[in-house]
C-alpha cells in the first residue's frame, strides 16, 4: 500500500498543482473577480442613548451617507444591491472628548452576513458636533390667524397647557425668546376649541428651526372666545338737585360719546344708546364746575360687557347767573415766543367755547371782536403739545375756568432744507 502511494509520487504532486491551477483558470472564466462602489449608503448610529443619557445632543456634521467599495466573485458582487449593505456607527465607543465614531459595514442577505467578500467604507468615521443637552421651561404666548365673522371680536385667548418644556443643544435653546401658539380664529362666529402647533422664536422675531430641538408637548388646546359686538351712543340724562343760588348749569361734557360693547348678539340688537341717568350727577348746592366718574358697565345689561373704556368722565360746568358762553376763533390765538425758523398749526377745532362772568352790560357789550387769546411757546420743540391760552377781556368781567389746545410746531420748508443740506 505504502509503495502503491510514493510510486510515481512527484508526478502525483505535479497533477494535484495542475487540478488547482486549472480550477482557478475556469473560476476566473466563468466568475471572474470583480468590485464595485456603491454610493448613498445611510449610516445609523446606534446606541444613541449612550450619550442623551448623560445629557449631551448630537448632530451628525458628515459621514451620514457614503460610499462603500466591495470586491469577489462576479456572480455574488453583482448580486449586491445599496439595501443588503449595513452601515452602523455605535455611539457607546466614542471616546471622551471625541468627535468622531467608526463606521462598521457589512453586507447581510436573507438575514445572513455574506462572507468571502471585500467590503470597505470609502469614509471609516461619522464625525459628530457634540453639545451639552439643555431643557428650559417656557410659558406659551399666542397669537391668533385670520378674524372672526363680520360683527363679532375676539375677546380672549386661553392655552392648555400653559408651559412647555424645550430640550436640545444648549446654543439653540438658550437662543429662544418665546414660544408661541397660532390660534386660528377666521370666520369665527362662536367660541373655538382646537389644536395649535407650537413655534419658537429668536430675540428679533425670527422663527427657529424645529429639527434641532424638541418640545415636551408639540401642540396645545386652545379655547378663543368670540362675542358679538356694537358700537353705541353714550349720553347724559341731566343731573339731579340744584346748584346754589346765583349758579347755573353751563353745560355738560362727557370724555367719550361712543361705547364698544360685546356679549349676546340679541341683547345687542336691543341696545342703541347707554344712558347714564340724572341720579348719577348730583350737582345740589354747587357753585363751581365739577367732575364725577361713573362706570358704563353699571348701566347695561349682565349679558353684555364694556370692550371699550368703562370708565366715564362726566364734567359739569357751573357758573354764576352772570356768566354767558361765547364762541372764540381759535385761528386769532396769538403764538408767543416761536423759535425762529418754526410755525405753528393748531389740531383742535377751529372755535371754541369760553365762559365768562361780571355785570351783565359789560356781558351785552362782548363779542368775539374784543375777546384777546395768547398761548406761550417758550422752550417748546418741533412737535406736537398741549398748551394754555390765557384769554383778555374788558374790564368789569373775567373768564371761568381753564382753556387749553393741541398745537403741532414745525419746522418752516426753508429751515428743513437748509439742516438738510449740512447734513
Amino acid at each position: 500500500m505504502k509503495e502503491k502511494i510514493f510510486n510515481n509520487f512527484s508526478l502525483k504532486i505535479l497533477s494535484v498543482l495542475c487540478a488547482i491551477v486549472l480550477w482557478a483558470v475556469i473560476v476566473n472564466i466563468y466568475d471572474p473577480t470583480t468590485s464595485v462602489t456603491i454610493s448613498n449608503v445611510n449610516v445609523e448610529l446606534i446606541n444613541a442613548q449612550s450619550l442623551t443619557d448623560k445629557d449631551y445632543t448630537y448632530e451628525v456634521v458628515d459621514g451620514s451617507k457614503i460610499s462603500v467599495y466591495l470586491s469577489g466573485p462576479k456572480s455574488v458582487i453583482t448580486d449586491i444591491k445599496s439595501s443588503d449593505i449595513v452601515a452602523t456607527a455605535d455611539l457607546s465607543k466614542i471616546s471622551a472628548f471625541a468627535d468622531y465614531v467608526d463606521i462598521d459595514v457589512k453586507v447581510v442577505k436573507d438575514g445572513k452576513e455574506v462572507t468571502g467578500i471585500e467590503v470597505t467604507p470609502r469614509t471609516t468615521a461619522v464625525k459628530l458636533d457634540i453639545e451639552n443637552r439643555l431643557t428650559k421651561e417656557y410659558t406659551i404666548e399666542t397669537d391668533t390667524e385670520g378674524m372672526p365673522a363680520d360683527g363679532y371680536v375676539l375677546t380672549s385667548v386661553s392655552v392648555t397647557p400653559t408651559t412647555v418644556k424645550v430640550t436640545g443643544p444648549s446654543s439653540i435653546v438658550e437662543n429662544i425668546d418665546k414660544v408661541k401658539a397660532v390660534c386660528d380664529i377666521s370666520g369665527a362666529y362662536s367660541n373655538v376649541n382646537s389644536t395649535a402647533k407650537l413655534t419658537a422664536y429668536a430675540a428679533d422675531g425670527s422663527q427657529i428651526n424645529e429639527e434641532g430641538f424638541s418640545f415636551s408637548k408639540s401642540d396645545v388646546d386652545y379655547t378663543a372666545l368670540i362675542s358679538a359686538h356694537k358700537i353705541v351712543n353714550v349720553r347724559c340724562a341731566g343731573t339731579t338737585g340744584t346748584v346754589k343760588d346765583g349758579y347755573m348749569i353751563m353745560g355738560i361734557e362727557l370724555s367719550t360719546d361712543k361705547a364698544e360693547l360685546i356679549g349676546d348678539a340679541n341683547t345687542l340688537n336691543n341696545i342703541s344708546e347707554i344712558v347714564i341717568p340724572e341720579s348719577a350727577i348730583n350737582v345740589d348746592n354747587i357753585d363751581s364746575s365739577r367732575n364725577y366718574t361713573v362706570w358704563l358697565s353699571d348701566y347695561i345689561s349682565q349679558d353684555l360687557k364694556v370692550k371699550s373704556e368703562n370708565k366715564l368722565n362726566i364734567k359739569v360746568k357751573v357758573a354764576d347767573l352772570n356768566s354767558r358762553e361765547f364762541s372764540f376763533d381759535t385761528s386769532k390765538i396769538t403764538f408767543n415766543n416761536i423759535k425762529t425758523g418754526y410755525h405753528v398749526t393748531i389740531d383742535d377745532d377751529s372755535v371754541m367755547s369760553i365762559v365768562i362772568s361780571g355785570e351783565g352790560s359789560v356781558l351785552d357789550s362782548i363779542s368775539g371782536d374784543n375777546i384777546k387769546g395768547t398761548t406761550n411757546l417758550t422752550a417748546l420743540s418741533a412737535g406736537r403739545h398741549t398748551v394754555f391760552v390765557n384769554f383778555t377781556v374788558p374790564d368789569g368781567c373775567k373768564v371761568v375756568g381753564e382753556y387749553k389746545i393741541q398745537v403741532l410746531i414745525e419746522a418752516d420748508k426753508q429751515q428743513e432744507t437748509t439742516s438738510a443740506a449740512s447734513n
